[in-house]
């Protein structure tokens, strides 16, 4: 199987944070579609875990499903930045927690049909708990959960944030818990 060929693309939107276009693609079979393409930095996500299996969890209003949700912290990446770098700025401007130890937990394609986005998905060990200091547009709750509870509100379906699952998942199988 081959890649389609990209060959043409009209520009829609450019926002604050998103580009929007629709691209033409030629696939093998000789037909040619149509796909609207979202365009989008990347981001970094943490589960940021204290020595008692704690993880931190910070809540905040989605507008895209009008209600709040329960997350681990995370945010986009800046112009240049390190997926890395991205994570130990969120983590410290969203709930004021440092760590000495960081493992890559690998990437989350949240929707690869239409987006770029790849958010990359870290554990932080070794914390140190100081001020938060969230962004202007940044209104957060912040939580403590032992991660086997937090793991259990989203297989029980109360939690349903794509990168809040699959972070929690792969730190619990990192961690052998």
């Amino acid at each position: 199987m081959r890649k389609p060929t990209p060959i043409a693309s009209r520009h829609i939107h450019s926002g604050r944070i998103i580009d929007v276009s629709t691209e033409r693609l030629l696939y093998n079979n000789g037909r040619e579609y149509d796909l609207d393409f979202v365009r989008h930095p990347g981001a970094a996500a943490v589960v940021a875990v204290d020595t008692a299996d704690r993880v931190c969890l910070v809540r905040q209003y989605r507008h895209g499903i009008t209600d709040f949700l329960w997350e681990i912290p995370a945010g986009k990446l800046d112009p240049g930045e390190a997926p890395q770098v991205c994570a130990v700025r969120e983590l410290a401007e969203e709930t004021g927690v440092s760590a000495k130890r960081w493992t890559s937990l690998g990437q989350f394609l949240p929707a690869p049909g239409i987006f770029t986005e790849v958010i990359h998905l870290y554990l932080a060990r070794d914390l140190v708990v100081g001020a938060a200091a969230p962004d202007a547009d940044e209104e957060l709750e912040l939580q403590w959960l032992p991660i086997a509870a937090a793991i259990g509100m989203v297989l029980r379906g109360e939690w349903n944030d794509g990168k809040t699952a699959l972070g929690l998942w792969r730190a619990q199988y990192q961690l052998q818990l």
